[in-house]
């Protein structure tokens, strides 16, 4: 085994890509499950309960009500490395499920109070210790993504007043990121913390057509964390950038039963220039361990969705998205081998007075994503460098159903 420094200086260079990594490949869109149905081109709907988490000022167009929703994930990568014996297929559990939930109602005739509770961060990856062989053994092996896992969930309470056709919404995120945890064959690091961002918005409608747009906040989220290998355990300090998000959408109703929507979505994943490490207060503080740079970009979406009342009680719902990742290749990790995606969704909903219930499917199909990086590993960050090189391919199936209900 390495001696301790030594660990807890590669351990901290996986701490430090955290931020990065999980914030950008992991994110999940899905904030309802008529978001999923749709693939989430909901920033111009007033008409569904499930569209208020993607622009909360659809509320002043509703009485009130609430959509809770259950998501059941399953994902699949593997890598076939250079050098390798073949295809590897990471071992993370495949099967994941997150809860959403948005309710509002009505406070003043032309005022509504809601809050949304989701988890737009929450998946992991693992791979085997023996899956890139330059980090297979040696000194190197401390460096191999063993596990990563973000679980962050956001409590946003939101107010949305309409004034005529327009109705628009001001509100604040809390982020939780509860649960950060990051392994090497050697060492774990672990830890926790939360902020708060905002976020506004606008929505209105004028007959047939439907005009949205809504901006969160970038946020800076301070990390407590541990590093424990055998034998130790230190304390220190890094911060999770959660980028800036804003979507406009145009939607319009074609005729009494067929309605249309497009969104363009943009991410600002570009605020990744670097991460600073430094041990915490508790642990004598002092300069920065180390600062790891970054070369990520701002990138979009394109969404698709179209739904379609074939009876008074019964809509059927179908989507389609084309997302861009904003990881390039001058840091790529194994940690989140990120990729261009479509995505394809389709649902329905069935009403029974007040209540509804809904269920969606999406398959999110990744580009494939060969890495040829000519930088050999020379110190002990291994993002962007051929210890990483090979071809990686994912595809992921979303499932959910959820209940909602509209007050009187």
């Amino acid at each position: 085994m390495r001696p301790r420094s030594s660990l807890l200086a590669a351990s901290l260079i996986v701490v430090a890509g955290l931020g990065a990594a999980h914030a950008s490949g992991f994110a999940i869109s899905e904030l309802s499950i008529t978001g999923l149905s749709e693939s989430d081109a909901l920033v111009a709907n007033t008409y569904s309960l499930g569209a208020l988490a993607y622009n909360p000022a659809a509320m002043a167009f509703h009485k009130g009500g609430y959509d809770l929703g259950l998501l059941g994930i399953y994902d699949h990568t593997q890598v076939t490395p250079a050098g390798g014996a073949g295809p590897i297929v990471a071992t993370t559990p495949h099967w994941q499920t997150m809860p959403d939930l948005f309710w509002a109602d009505k406070i003043a005739p032309h005022t509504r109070f809601g809050f949304g509770i989701n988890e737009p961060y929450g998946l992991q990856i693992a791979w085997p210790a023996q899956t890139f062989p330059t980090l297979a053994q040696g000194p190197a092996a401390a460096l191999a993504p063993t596990y990563t896992q973000l679980r962050l969930f956001d409590v946003a309470p939101s107010f949305s007043y309409r004034f005529g056709p327009v109705a628009v919404d001001a509100g604040a995120d809390y982020y939780d990121a509860h649960r950060t945890v990051l392994g090497t064959p050697f060492a774990t690091v672990s830890g926790s913390g939360a902020q708060v961002g905002a976020h506004v918005g606008a929505l209105g409608q004028w007959g047939t057509l439907g005009v949205g747009i809504n901006y969160r906040s970038a946020v800076n989220v301070p990390l407590d964390g541990t590093f424990s290998a055998t034998g130790s355990s230190v304390p220190i300090n890094a911060t999770l950038h959660l980028p800036w998000q804003w979507a406009v959408g145009v939607n319009e109703a074609l005729n009494t039963k067929l309605g249309v929507e497009f969104d363009f979505d943009r991410t600002g994943w570009s605020r990744f220039s670097n991460i600073v490490v430094t041990p915490a207060p508790g642990a004598g503080g002092g300069p920065a361990l180390l600062t790891s740079t970054y070369d990520w970009q701002s990138s979009n979406a394109y969404r698709l969705g179209v739904h379609y009342a074939l009876s008074r009680h019964v809509r059927l719902r179908a989507g389609y998205a084309y997302d861009v990742t904003g990881a390039t290749n001058t840091d790529f990790s194994a940690r989140v081998p990120d990729a261009n995606r479509q995505e394809f969704s389709f649902g329905a909903s069935q009403r029974l007075g007040a209540w509804s219930l809904s269920a969606g499917y999406m398959y999110v199909l990744f580009n494939t994503r060969t890495y040829a990086s000519a930088t050999p590993l020379s110190g002990t960050d291994p993002n962007g460098t051929s210890a990483y090189n090979g071809t990686y391919q994912t595809h992921a199936q979303l499932f959910g159903v959820s209940i909602s209900r509209r007050f009187s």
